[in-house]
């Protein structure tokens, strides 16, 4: 389904209800729209059929952010920003009048939840932040994948991760870096259920100026003032746990839930879906009722 902003098309995916019959009553729900990781390089379909689990407790919205998977680009010229990513969150709930939704974003996703956190905290609930970062680091990675992989998984990060990349190269991380993601082999089919939207890859990833090498929100975490969520894997490689540590000290206490899991990689339910969605379900379930 797609659904118009400002002149362009957001495609999003529903699965589960708003409202339950209960007895001679109706049960509403908590929504829960979800924001896939590495912009550009994946989309909603990263989520699926992971969050099912999900769907009978709350409503999920996955959500295409612009130019990624099935929904247009902001413009042929226009440039793209975790700013105007967040705010089109706020312009989707309008659109469809979606009322202090909760927000998840992954990896990626999680820097544009951090933004729309940032930015307004009054239009939501709260939002989980799960395996991400608010700056990037690379020694931190890459000293990482030289733990897990040995030298050369991590001569071949290292290689990635700081300095301008060849295509082949790009190959020869996904190849030999990719598995090392998560402590549980991972469908290899997952990646050709996306489409891949080359103009903003490089916009995010691009070394240097792109805005994941560009980005740092950490002292703006301070301004969140809704329930966050933080999700970390101690053995994730490319937002390490202690990127999570860091913005845990930004977050106001009384505000943050940390769920932090051992043997665990880049997206904790992939690993522990068992603890990393009863963490989900509780934190959205409590938020929803303040």
């Amino acid at each position: 389904m797609w659904v118009d902003i400002g002149g362009r098309r957001l495609f999003f995916d529903v699965e589960g209800v708003k409202l339950a019959p209960r007895g001679s009553s109706v049960d509403e729900r908590p929504t829960l729209i979800l924001i896939h990781g590495a912009p550009g390089l994946s989309d909603h379909m990263t989520f699926k059929p992971h969050f099912t689990k999900l769907a009978e407790h709350m409503q999920l919205i996955y959500l295409d952010l612009a130019g990624c998977g099935r929904s247009d680009e902001i413009s042929p010229t226009a440039d793209y920003s975790l700013d105007n990513w967040a705010d089109d969150i706020v312009a989707f709930c309008k659109a469809l009048s979606i009322e202090k939704p909760l927000v998840l974003g992954v990896s990626g996703g999680g820097m544009v939840a951090q933004k729309y956190a940032i930015r307004h905290s009054d239009h939501c609930a709260g939002v989980v932040m799960a395996n991400t970062q608010a700056y990037f680091d690379p020694a931190r990675a890459v000293e990482v994948f030289y733990r897990l992989g040995g030298a050369h998984a991590g001569g071949i990060a290292e290689k990635f991760l700081t300095r301008v990349t060849q295509l082949e190269e790009v190959a020869e991380f996904n190849e030999v870096c990719g598995p090392l993601y998560n402590r549980t082999p991972q469908d290899p089919q997952r990646g050709g259920r996306m489409i891949m939207r080359e103009r903003v890859a490089t916009a995010f990833h691009r070394f240097g100026d792109g805005i994941w090498h560009e980005m740092d929100m950490r002292e703006e975490l301070v301004n969140v003032t809704c329930p966050v969520l933080l999700m970390a894997g101690e053995d994730d490689p490319i937002t390490p746990v202690e990127d999570s540590d860091d913005m845990a000290t930004f977050i106001a206490p009384e505000l943050l839930t940390y769920v932090r899991l051992a043997d665990c990689g880049h997206g904790n339910w992939l690993d522990k879906p068992e603890e990393s969605f009863d963490a989900i379900r509780d934190f959205v379930t409590q938020s929803a009722r303040r």
